[in-house]
């Protein structure tokens, strides 16, 4: 039993949009190399939010308008393939952002802008956090808890908590682990969850653990 109980978590968001848009990719380029890490942030780790029960073709903004706007599935497949997650240095991420555009524009040189009203607009986000006030004990108390909780929380301690972990643990896995379900607390950690919409992650954790745990 751990020595403390899970105490559940939320943040509610404000967008922040920076009024700096990009048209090319080279002035998407541009703005990459020079904005602050909270823009990279949003746009880099905040998609599934967005995605409460649907999946998505790709997991960030930036493949999403490298796909759609700018209709290069080369760049938006490089840009996919970024785990912002596992990957804590926001500075090593916009490093690889910018390489992967730099490449692009190696292969192509394009600069014509996309459509009108499809420019990329970049955005940061203000996020104040909640104590829900509802906790778990035990594990049956966090399994009947996971079913109610807002997916926004799930994003909080899955997402987020990877963040906030030396280690990259998420806060579910890290409260396993610290309570002796060493097993099951790795499978959860490594589950692979960058694609999944937030509805899917929490019926595979709840499954995850009926099956290790009850």
């Amino acid at each position: 039993m751990s020595a403390r109980p899970f105490r559940f978590r939320d943040a509610v968001r404000l967008t922040c949009p920076t009024g700096v848009s990009a048209a090319t990719l080279r002035e998407f380029r541009d703005v990459v190399e020079r904005v602050e890490p909270r823009v990279l942030h949003h746009h880099l780790r905040e998609v599934p939010l967005r995605f409460t029960f649907t999946f998505w073709d790709y997991p960030n903004d930036f493949a999403i308008w490298a796909a759609n706007a700018l209709e290069n599935r080369a760049l938006a497949e490089r840009l996919s393939v970024l785990d912002a997650f596992h990957e804590r240095d926001i500075e090593l991420l916009r490093e690889r952002v910018l390489d992967a555009v730099e490449l692009a524009l190696g292969e192509d040189g394009s600069t014509r802008p996309v459509p009108s009203g499809q420019e990329f607009h970049f955005s940061s986000s203000i996020a104040v956090e909640l104590d829900l006030g509802v906790e778990a004990g035990a594990v049956p108390e966090l399994i009947a808890q996971l079913r109610v909780v807002p997916a926004t929380s799930l994003y909080y301690h899955l997402f987020e908590g990877r963040l906030r972990s030396p280690k990259g643990w998420d806060d579910i896995s890290l409260w396993l682990f610290e309570s002796g379900f060493s097993a099951p607390a790795h499978r959860l950690r490594d589950l692979d969850i960058y694609m999944a919409s937030l509805e899917s992650c929490r019926r595979v954790v709840i499954e995850l653990l009926e099956r290790d745990l009850s």
